[in-house]
């Protein structure tokens, strides 16, 4: 409790300090259940049990019926912590963590919003009307955008909740009523389990490219980069998995559109899950506790590749004095087509458990080690040296110009994620 409190008070003088000089990065997740995440947040070391100096918006729209995250709804941003009643949490522990490791020299703001069991085509598209079956699910798209969603909802497309307190526009409005500038740096997306158990699968690349062009141009930022989770072959019956034999191919089109349509946008990435531990030995829909904590190194190490392949941080990010806090819309998304994806795909399985070998993201030119070396020391080598940290376990996938190492930022973030992954080894956060 006393840890608590002091963490509380760090946050609180964080707000009420000057304003901050560098933009504010602000990142959003969303998804399903495993962008929910169903890590065991007692569990976590002390340092990600609560994290001030990450400011965090979260919603489950679960809460909308009450359930387990009702009382989890932010009204002002806070700490980067475990939300709900059993304090779970998905990758946004880590991944904030790396990212503030990387920018010391900006704050770092997360906003999360992920509902399990949904889908593109019912729930998350723009313009959609409420899914009379689960109106809790409903409407997503602008649940999230709140205001900058363009989308006109009148008729049977009326918006089913139109008061809700936390979507991206007022987390944005309370950075600029603080007098804090921003930029939006990136989407994260982990979803298309549900997709993969039905007809739906087959259409997913061009829901997902549509999805995406929509949220660039909402939020007025054409070249957004997006990083996304590809389902785990965990859901194969093969592997002992949810989805019924005769539904391999469901499962196949979904993950082959995850790479296809980060292959061919070259602001967009893609991450493994492969190797990751399910939750529980009937439940092979979500991770484990250590898997979680991965995934958010993942979705870090994919970012910073892309933004250094981009050669800026900042070169498609929106200011607050931009689009988005206009209220977004107009700007015209979408992927542009070309190469330029990057696959992470980490050699850490002693962590994580590892069952699956047949991950796609180790090919490419090494960037970022995500291996077990990093533990022994070549992370902080890497950090010293501009050089590449190899990983004797593997390693990330990601593609990089022909010459480049890892920037400053980037190493920083290797050293945080090599303590990361030491701290693990030890046993800490297993689920």
């Amino acid at each position: 409790m006393k840890r608590s409190c002091i963490a509380l008070a760090a946050f609180v003088l964080s707000l009420s300090a000057p304003a901050i000089a560098q933009p504010v990065k602000v990142f959003v997740l969303a998804g399903q259940s495993n962008m929910v995440g169903y890590g065991v947040g007692r569990q976590l070391p002390v340092e990600l049990q609560s994290q001030p100096d990450v400011w965090y918006d979260h919603y489950n729209p679960d809460a909308r019926e009450g359930g387990p995250y009702a009382a989890a709804t932010s009204a002002d941003w806070g700490p980067l912590e475990p939300k709900g009643e059993a304090r779970r949490y998905g990758p946004e522990i880590t991944f904030g963590r790396a990212i503030a490791a990387a920018y010391p020299e900006h704050r770092i703001a997360i906003v999360k919003m992920a509902q399990g069991g949904t889908n593109l085509v019912d729930h998350w598209g723009r313009g959609l009307a409420p899914d009379p079956e689960v109106l809790y699910k409903s409407q997503l798209y602008h649940a999230l955008l709140g205001k900058l969603d363009s989308a006109t909802y009148e008729g049977d497309r009326a918006l089913r909740y139109p008061e809700e307190v936390t979507r991206l526009d007022g987390a944005l409005a309370r950075l600029e009523s603080e007098g804090h500038p921003y930029e939006i740096a990136a989407l994260v997306w982990m979803q298309g389990e549900n997709e993969a158990g039905w007809s739906a699968a087959f259409s997913y690349g061009d829901t997902l490219r549509g999805f995406i062009a929509a949220i660039r141009a909402d939020l007025g930022v054409p070249g957004l980069p997006v990083v996304l989770g590809r389902v785990s072959d965990n859901l194969y019956p093969a592997n002992g998995g949810p989805i019924a034999a005769g539904k391999e191919a469901n499962i196949d089109a979904v993950r082959a559109a995850q790479v296809t349509v980060a292959e061919e946008d070259p602001r967009a990435a893609w991450v493994d899950t492969d190797d990751f531990t399910v939750r529980a030995p009937d439940d092979a829909y979500h991770f484990d506790s250590a898997a979680y904590q991965l995934l958010g190194e993942r979705f870090a190490e994919a970012y910073l590749a892309l933004v250094r392949e981009e050669g800026s941080s900042t070169a498609s990010s929106a200011s607050s004095a931009g689009s988005a806090a206009a209220g977004g819309g107009g700007a015209t998304g979408g992927g542009a087509t070309g190469d330029g994806a990057t696959a992470v795909s980490s050699g850490s399985t002693a962590t994580a458990g590892g069952a699956g070998s047949e991950g796609e993201g180790g090919s490419g030119a090494t960037a970022v080690s995500s291996g077990s070396a990093a533990a022994t020391g070549s992370a902080e080598a890497a950090a010293s040296s501009g050089g590449v940290a190899p990983g004797s376990a593997g390693g990330c996938g990601c593609r990089t110009a022909a010459g480049q190492g890892p920037g400053a930022a980037a190493a920083l973030a290797l050293v945080a994620l090599a303590g990361l992954r030491r701290r693990r080894s030890r046993g800490y956060g297993q689920g």
